[in-house]
């Protein structure tokens, strides 16, 4: 099986461009931003070659640039919840 392009990025790859945004903000090269997370910056070429990584190279790069992942309610499914639509 082979993976086919879409039109949309993937999560991880939509997570490292806020990530290097935040980088690049405070003036990081790729380089410097991999040397604070504790990472080789071939990581983070493979992250923006591929669009994937793992959970835990994610965090290691947002921690770096003092981005944290938080898991938030989907209202509107929480709405549909609470009317009992769902389930």
């Amino acid at each position: 099986m082979t993976d086919t392009p879409t039109d949309s990025p993937s999560v991880a790859a939509t997570l490292m461009a806020q990530i290097l945004a935040q980088a690049r903000a405070r003036g990081w090269s790729q380089s410097a931003l991999a040397e604070r997370a504790g990472l080789p910056d071939s990581s983070i070429s493979r992250i923006k070659r591929t669009g994937r990584a793992d959970l835990d190279t994610l965090a290691r790069l947002a921690a770096a640039v003092g981005l944290r992942f938080t898991l938030v309610p989907d209202h509107d499914y929480a709405e549909k919840i609470s009317r009992g639509e769902l389930f």
